[in-house]
């Protein structure tokens, strides 16, 4: 007996989660990139992409474009900085998110992020795969034909759920199933990496992740403002930045 292919029967086809990461991969492969870099100035200090400031005993040192953790795309959809506060005064300094600022050259304002929030971000996006025992429905994404569902802590087992479209799907592979799981990528990094708010004890120093929504398109200039209360005392750390973008192919464009 003959196999005879036609357009009613699916046969075997690429995934469509493969069909997908490889669509997005050639999109972002087109679209321009942006990257900030420290702008050397007054008072404050460049080295190996770091911005240094020191005023009144407190030292800022702020360092973009230096985000290696997990998920890799992270700096697609929001603006994080490596940030260390120095404590060099005899007293405790206190500062929060709101204290943490980013004004472009149009004074726009960007106020800093909690790592929660830069997880519904990532999550909203389509990327951080279900949460939990959550699932989501046949047909809700281009995702979801394979999911990886990881148990809660006290029960670590991975369970997979092999999922056939409600709808034709010409990109489908009928039988047998792609052998292969989506794994959603692990969002530790947001939170581990992240810089601790609240307290500075004397001769003590923190250091972590500053994360900032996505800069404008026309943001070309940026000032970084680190605001910080000594006792009673209200102060104010900034440094200058500049974006660069590049086109298409990562050749630069102008700002």
């Amino acid at each position: 007996m003959r196999a005879r292919w036609s357009w009613g029967s699916p046969g075997p086809r690429f995934p469509s989660f493969l069909i997908a990461l490889l669509a997005s991969g050639g999109l972002l492969s087109g679209c321009a990139s942006v990257r900030v870099v420290p702008v050397p100035a007054a008072g404050v200090t460049v080295d190996a992409g770091t911005v240094t400031i020191e005023g009144d005993g407190i030292r800022l040192a702020v360092q973009p474009s230096a985000w290696a953790g997990s998920p890799a795309y992270l700096p697609s959809y929001v603006t994080p900085f490596r940030v260390t506060v120095r404590n060099g005064t005899a007293a405790s300094i206190a500062f929060d998110y709101p204290d943490l600022k980013l004004f472009d050259d149009a004074r726009f304002q960007y106020t800093a992020l909690p790592p929660v929030e830069v997880e519904r971000i990532l999550r909203s996006a389509g990327f951080g795969g279900p949460r939990g025992r959550e699932a989501r429905r046949p047909g809700e994404g281009p995702l979801l034909r394979l999911a990886a569902t990881v148990e809660a802590p006290s029960q670590p087992v991975l369970r997979r759920r092999v999922v056939d479209p409600f709808f034709w799907d010409p990109w489908w592979w009928a039988w047998p199933p792609y052998p292969y799981p989506y794994v959603a990528p692990r969002m530790d990094d947001v939170y581990l990496q992240a810089l601790r708010v609240g307290s500075v004890e004397a001769g003590a120093q923190v250091e972590g992740f500053v994360y900032f929504p996505r800069l404008r398109a026309a943001a070309s200039r940026l000032a970084f403002e680190f605001h910080y209360r000594l006792g009673a005392v209200e102060g104010v750390l900034a440094v200058p930045l500049r974006v660069e973008r590049g086109g298409v192919g990562g050749h630069p464009a102008g700002l």
